[in-house]
């Protein structure tokens, strides 16, 4: 169980004054202006409808692709829709915004990561940045033995 102390409170008034920090960042507004510009657009909100829908009836039925010729045309369908979205301008300017973000979130948590141990590894999940292999299963091979 969690001990309240006057350290554990003095932590959780910095995890404020971060955060508060954080969301005051110009990555983190620019993230935001992107978002909104994208949610407020009613033409691309109903593009990224569509593009669900289609998705949802290929999902379904792309098991029955060898025996029904229409699913291959519902295929090529999403695929034009993601094409479309993909090419949007707003679209791209809250993709970059997003990486944008992520990397900063990537840097703020290894530096949280190293400040404890220099043996801690952190998956940004960014593109380029270097990953390392999962812990092999079995009996001393991993974290948590059973």
């Amino acid at each position: 169980m969690l001990k309240m102390d006057d350290q554990l409170l003095a932590i959780d008034d910095a995890l404020d004054d971060v955060i508060a920090a954080f969301l005051d960042l110009d990555t983190v507004k620019a993230y935001q202006v992107a978002v909104k510009a994208v949610s407020a657009d009613e033409e691309l909100q109903k593009q990224i409808d569509t593009f669900q829908h289609l998705k949802a009836d290929y999902d379904r039925q792309q098991f029955f692709g060898k025996y029904r010729p229409e699913v291959a045309q519902l295929r090529k369908a999403v695929l034009r829709q993601k094409r479309q979205l993909d090419l949007n301008d707003k679209m791209i300017a809250m993709r970059r915004a997003e990486v944008d973000l992520q990397t900063v979130l990537a840097e703020v948590s290894q530096k949280i990561a190293a400040a404890v141990s220099p043996d801690i590894f952190v998956d940004t999940g960014l593109p380029l940045a270097p990953r390392k292999a999962p812990h092999k299963k079995g009996r001393g091979k991993n974290i948590k033995e059973g």
